[in-house]
């Protein structure tokens, strides 16, 4: 009713709004086609980037479908559905508050460069890009703490909780523990990618895109080796992922190390990502008692007093690893608590 109203109001027939009409020789990059010269190209960029990410994503389901048995593929699916959990909750809200960011800071770039600014040290492109090299260190170090936890409480205990799920199922137990080495390369992946996305040109992000096919046709050879000649079933798949998702990453840091260094500004350091020595030993400590722990009731692996023993020691573990965390990570924890408040601004005060 509103569109009929204002084609009466503005003499203009309502159906004409619904046809495609060519672009105006003065309508700035108009190429006397119907999308301007821009547009087209922005347009087809995303595209081809939507389609790359739907191979990326569904690439160990063409595998499995090819070449997994159907014992393989539901344990696989089992795992990384539930999985998958915490990169939904988890990841995806801050993948997508520290794009904003980054996107702030290719754009103020942008503008410098377009108006022949320098960046002083006091100035605030300067700020920005310092601003966006800290969030990278903060989220990446935050990455490496929730690898270690997993390293240490998601693979030793996979078996005891495939025990309680899947009725010791021990490839669904194998699956789940090298699910567990994945989920932080995922999470790292993600941010780095979303800097690169956010910053990179159309002729970067091509080359990118490039790349990314290269890694994928690695991840499926290496797939396809590991469900034939090693036999290695669903944990295989995972273990052929996490190449993938490791060359992945090796290619977004050296593009951000360059990016930095175009700039002329000391980009995030790896060094900077590794967790304070004590919590280091808290955490290899919680391994060995673990495993010493499985030991001494070995005799009782079967039984329901077994798997109740070991989580509550893992329960007491765990309190005493993030403890740890707690005491010596607190420039981190005031980070992560202006992430989780959606406040990226805390970060400029860590």
């Amino acid at each position: 009713m509103y569109a009929w109203h204002m084609s009466q109001v503005l003499d203009y027939p309502v159906w004409m709004c619904y046809v495609p009409r060519k672009l105006a020789c003065g309508d700035g990059d108009a190429n006397g086609g119907y999308i301007g010269s821009t547009i087209g190209g922005l347009a087809v960029t995303f595209v081809g980037q939507s389609l790359l990410k739907h191979l990326l994503t569904q690439g160990d389901s063409m595998v499995m479908a090819r070449f997994a048995t159907a014992d393989e593929m539901g344990s696989f699916a089992f795992v990384s559905n539930y999985g998958s959990i915490p990169a939904r909750v988890i990841f995806l809200p801050l993948e997508e508050a520290s794009r904003a960011v980054f996107s702030k800071t290719a754009a103020a770039v942008a503008s410098s460069q377009d108006s022949d600014k320098r960046m002083s040290a006091d100035g605030g492109v300067w700020a920005e890009v310092r601003y966006a090299s800290h969030v990278l260190s903060t989220l990446g170090k935050l990455q490496v703490l929730f690898g270690m936890i997993l390293a240490v409480f998601g693979t030793l205990y996979s078996p005891v909780l495939a025990s309680l799920a899947c009725q010791g199922d021990t490839a669904v137990g194998q699956a789940l523990a090298a699910y567990c080495l994945y989920l932080p390369l995922m999470g790292l992946n993600g941010f780095l990618e979303a800097f690169v996305h956010s910053v990179a040109s159309k002729s970067q992000l091509l080359r990118s895109n490039v790349w990314m096919v290269g890694f994928t046709a690695v991840y499926m050879l290496a797939a396809v080796q590991a469900l034939w000649r090693f036999g290695a079933g669903s944990a295989g798949i995972i273990v052929a992922n996490m190449l993938n998702m490791a060359l992945r990453i090796f290619y977004c840091k050296t593009f951000v190390s360059s990016w930095f260094a175009r700039l002329d500004i000391a980009g995030p350091r790896v060094a900077a990502l590794l967790p304070h020595s004590a919590v280091i030993v808290t955490c290899l400590g919680s391994a060995a008692v673990i495993v010493a722990a499985s030991a001494v009731l070995d005799h009782l692996r079967d039984s329901i007093t077994f798997q109740l023993s070991m989580l509550m020691l893992g329960g007491v573990l765990g309190v005493v690893v993030l403890g740890s965390i707690w005491l010596y990570e607190q420039p981190l924890v005031r980070s992560v608590r202006g992430l989780r408040a959606g406040k990226l601004q805390h970060l400029k005060a860590c």
